[in-house]
């Protein structure tokens, strides 16, 4: 498991998915620079959902990881934030699942098949 480590070295996030370079893979570290970082994941906690909607959106924009997906299984739904610039991401795209989720860069074109998400309770 890897962990994103703040810029300035005093915190770091875990994130339930991550997307890192080939070159990394090989690295027995746990921290990785965000600048390493193309993409974060989180699927929303039931019991924690402020951190996953509120929290890290901020957190990961104001480290510069560029493109922070949020899958949310209480409606059913994807939030991608990307262009982050000045703490915060300038672009965000909503959609329910069913509808696939196209990255822009750095991982352009990269398609995500929603439509085999589960929802919770269901």
């Amino acid at each position: 498991m890897c962990s994103v480590e703040a810029p300035d070295g005093e915190d770091y996030a875990i994130p339930d998915l991550m997307v890192l370079p080939d070159v990394l893979m090989d690295d027995d570290g746990w921290l990785v620079s965000p600048d390493d970082v193309d993409c974060v994941v989180e699927v929303v906690s039931p019991g924690n959902a402020a951190n996953d909607t509120k929290v890290k959106p901020s957190l990961y924009a104001r480290w510069r990881i560029p493109l922070y997906l949020i899958i949310d299984p209480r409606n059913a739904t994807t939030r991608l934030y990307w262009d982050p610039k000045g703490g915060e991401y300038q672009a965000r795209h909503d959609a329910g699942f069913g509808t696939d989720v196209v990255l822009p860069e750095p991982l352009k074109d990269v398609r995500i098949d929603t439509s085999v998400f589960p929802r919770y309770g269901g």
